[in-house]
């Protein structure tokens, strides 16, 4: 009976009974815990595994990001070729995966990337152009995720690094054309420069040829009957004449006129131009071919400016046949322009560079050889006249610059001939 008393006051006390809910309340919680976390094991071992993948994916960002930052000054294959391995181990399989990238056809890879059987690409394009690639491959079979074996975020990551590589190599070029800009500023100033001093020491040198000149014929004035003496005075005053037009025509590239315009003859200007360029197209066994209509009307325009498209456009001419060729220089008329042929059997001009000739200071030749600006002056004159510049070219065959000035009139309404 007490026993029974006992049991009924310990149930029926609140006190007991609470502490006993609590109790029991925890068992339950813990156990339901326990059955939470043994039903999703597997959610959980996956969370972590994205989670390391994600961590992967930032430290391959980071490197790269920073190895960008460092070699900002390397040449850019150096950079690519040392985000080859801090790519391949952001990809889920780090041990069957291979990267490349192409860049202006060079092609920068990981050992056995051509082992390939799955592969992701991404473009590398600077300034709106295609200028390679990157690409990431896995060299075994592995189960199909979302672009194939690939993850969604190795899609994003994989244009991620494409984009640093193009931002990178952007940057880099940057910095040398502004070195090479600065190098051809450098030499086109000392060329102004050398221009100067030319005209000055044309001119003082304009005054002893005329007296040497002078002297030398009245020495063979009076001395009419000596054969001999004959001789070297015609040699003396031949050299004469012949160092006082080179010097005429230097003074007449040089002037800085270039607001005075009058009728030329094309034909004359070829013919002073051609007397500068002859001994060196005689040297580099360049032959020269004049077709020069001789009822070419006159041109409007600056004397100076048009010796200098000229003379700009041969040059080009003669240094596109380093190992000789032939020169054609050609002037024709209709009714309402006037035609210049400047033609050569060179070594022409690449398809990638037609849309560049023109651009100030872009050439192909070495610093120090070219200042870039020949073509571009010339276009900027042809222009200035209302006139056009047409180019043609063929690999092996050689260029012709055909330049097209509209027929302008004197004040009495006529064409100058």
């Amino acid at each position: 009976m007490g026993l029974i008393i006992k049991e009924f006051f310990f149930v029926s006390n609140p006190f007991f009974l609470n502490k006993f809910s609590d109790i029991n309340s925890k068992i339950r919680l813990e156990l339901s815990i326990e059955n939470f976390m043994e039903e999703n094991k597997d959610y959980n071992i996956s969370l972590k595994a994205k989670l390391i993948e994600r961590i992967k994916e930032l430290e391959c960002l980071y490197e790269i990001a920073q190895l960008t930052l460092e070699k900002s000054n390397s040449p850019i294959q150096d950079i690519f070729i040392e985000v080859l391995p801090i790519a391949i181990k952001a990809w889920q399989y780090p041990e069957i995966t291979e990267v490349s990238i192409t860049f202006d056809e060079k092609k920068y890879a990981s050992t056995n990337f051509d082992k390939g059987l799955y592969f992701q690409r991404s473009e590398i394009v600077i300034n709106n152009q295609k200028r390679g690639c990157l690409e990431v491959c896995y060299t075994q079979d592995k189960s199909n995720a979302v672009e194939g074996p690939f993850l969604a975020e190795e899609r994003a990551l994989i244009n991620i690094i494409a984009k640093e590589l193009s931002d990178s190599v952007e940057r880099y070029e940057s910095k040398e054309e502004k070195k090479i800009l600065e190098q051809k500023l450098r030499h086109s100033d000392r060329l102004a420069t050398v221009g100067e001093l030319t005209a000055g020491i044309a001119h003082e040198l304009n005054e002893p040829l005329g007296s040497i000149l002078g002297f030398a014929q009245l020495i063979e004035e009076e001395n009419i009957n000596n054969q001999y003496l004959q001789k070297d005075i015609k040699k003396i005053i031949n050299a004469a004449v012949h160092a006082r037009e080179v010097i005429r025509k230097l003074m007449l590239y040089s002037r800085n006129n270039e607001k005075d315009t009058t009728f030329v003859n094309l034909n004359t200007i070829i013919s002073d131009g051609f007397y500068l360029l002859e001994n060196r197209c005689k040297k580099e066994n360049i032959t020269i071919l004049k077709v020069l209509d001789d009822n070419l009307p006159e041109l409007k325009a600056n004397a100076v400016q048009i010796n200098q498209v000229i003379v700009n456009l041969m040059v080009n001419a003669i240094q596109a046949m380093p190992n000789g060729g032939n020169l054609l220089l050609q002037t024709n008329f209709d009714k309402k322009n006037i035609y210049l042929v400047v033609q050569d059997n060179g070594g022409g001009i690449p398809e990638n560079y037609m849309k560049k000739i023109f651009d100030p200071f872009f050439t192909t030749k070495e610093i120090g050889s070219s200042t870039g600006l020949g073509l571009s002056v010339v276009h900027g004159i042809v222009n200035s006249l209302k006139g056009k510049i047409s180019v043609e070219s063929n690999l092996g065959i050689g260029s012709r610059f055909e330049l097209i000035f509209p027929i302008k009139k004197d004040d009495d309404g006529d064409n100058k001939k």
